[in-house]
């Protein structure tokens, strides 16, 4: 249930990125402001509202806090197929932040708490394959209504099939919302009292905090090394369909799904795969698989994305978008696991939930914010969409090698 909530809440996100110029002819906006779309909106009221839903998951009903966020995205994923402006789009999708924040956190101290510890790369590698299935389902659907939209109407928006793309996306978010019903609330891992498990909210959240100083060198240079995964994954998935149009000379109705099979096939099974990868790099005695993974993951998307820029067929082109898409829902996996290894369980959710917000300010605004400002202001044409890509994730994932091998031998200590 938990991996079809991920699906969802990442269809709702994604959508986006194959309506790109349907969008900006109906409601008039550049590609920098609407990258802005694609991320800074997210972010806005993810970044206020993340980590007191955190601190509530930690001590209350996590089950509630993601049905909660479910509720919020498909409500947003409506609001968006309504909208009648920029602005309004803009607004409609500061409200997806919401429920994506609501969602990892707590998820992620669910699945602590069900999965057998040398298990728990392999369970949330199963949660984080959500996300490519919601992917696929967001650029496969998206571009067979690109193709076929003047014979489907939903809710009287007949000739404009990117509302109707947001509009299902809202159905299956209310579908998720009524299955999550089946799923009870697990107990918790017995753990000795702490200051953070019998302090208040409040002081559960400032518990948190002094953890994180405390360790901060440790803390900084693993969550630095996601944060730079994610930029690249957002940039990805952001512009990798527009790059296949203007480089390659594909459609956005050929290019949606072409990145969606890439994300069904290639995505969700790299999720799965990586994090049995990682379990069973830990089971060979090495304490810090997820960072010795994530450093592999990093060299894929440096090399991936520049081979299909460079390449001049677009088969080929295609082919490599298909292997980097592979990736991107590794950083979840890898990330995640990391992070709940070196987190005390009575601040897990909280933890993750500070790691989210750094996603969305810096991961999700500057990933997609970087491509569309190379293209406009470094190299002053639309199809250089691509070099302002492969430079982008190059830069990303170089500082993701960097951050982990820097944190390597504290993370080591810190499992003990």
């Amino acid at each position: 249930m938990l991996a079809f909530c991920h699906a969802s809440a990442v269809a709702t996100f994604q959508v986006l990125n194959v309506v790109v110029e349907p969008i900006q002819a109906a409601l008039k906006v550049s590609d920098t402001e609407y990258s802005l779309m694609q991320g800074l909106a997210v972010a806005i009221f993810a970044s206020v509202l993340g980590i007191p839903a955190a601190a509530v998951a930690d001590r209350g009903n996590r089950r509630r806090v993601v049905l909660i966020g479910v509720v919020i995205w498909s409500g947003a994923s409506v609001a968006c197929a309504l909208s009648r402006s920029a602005r309004e789009l803009f607004a409609a999708r500061m409200l997806v932040g919401v429920g994506e924040v609501f969602l990892y956190p707590a998820a992620l101290s669910l699945i602590a708490d069900v999965a057998p510890s040398r298990r728990l790369a392999s369970a949330i590698g199963a949660f984080g394959s959500g996300g490519p299935l919601g992917t696929a389902f967001a650029l496969i659907g998206g571009g067979w209504l690109l193709r076929h939209g003047d014979r489907v109407a939903l809710a009287g928006l007949e000739g404009e099939p990117w509302r109707v793309a947001f509009l299902c996306c809202g159905i299956a978010g209310a579908l998720a919302a009524v299955l999550l019903g089946s799923v009870p609330e697990p107990g918790r891992r017995r753990v000795a009292p702490s200051a953070a498990a019998t302090a208040g909210i409040a002081g559960n959240l400032a518990a948190t905090l002094l953890h994180l100083r405390r360790h901060w060198q440790l803390f900084a240079g693993v969550s630095g090394g996601m944060l730079a995964l994610s930029y690249c994954v957002f940039a990805t998935s952001s512009w990798s369909p527009t790059m296949l149009v203007r480089v390659h000379g594909m459609s956005y109705a050929t290019a949606g799904p072409v990145t969606g099979v890439a994300a069904l096939v290639g995505g969700a099974l790299g999720a799965g795969v990586v994090g049995v990868i990682t379990d069973r790099v830990e089971g060979n005695g090495h304490r810090d698989a997820a960072l010795r993974v994530s450093m592999g993951i990093a060299v894929l998307f440096m090399t991936t994305m520049a081979g299909a820029v460079l390449t001049p067929w677009a088969e080929g082109a295609a082919l490599l978008v298909c292997a980097t898409y592979s990736l991107l829902g590794m950083p979840t996996v890898v990330g995640g696991t990391a992070l709940q290894q070196i987190s005390p369980p009575e601040i897990r959710a909280q933890v993750m939930a500070i790691q989210v917000l750094l996603v969305n300010l810096l991961a999700l605004s500057l990933g997609p914010f970087t491509v569309a400002a190379l293209t406009e202001y470094v190299f002053h044409r639309p199809a250089s969409v691509g070099y302002a890509l492969a430079w982008t994730d190059g830069a990303g994932a170089l500082a993701g090698i960097v951050a982990f091998a820097a944190s390597r031998r504290a993370f080591r200590k810190q499992r003990g």
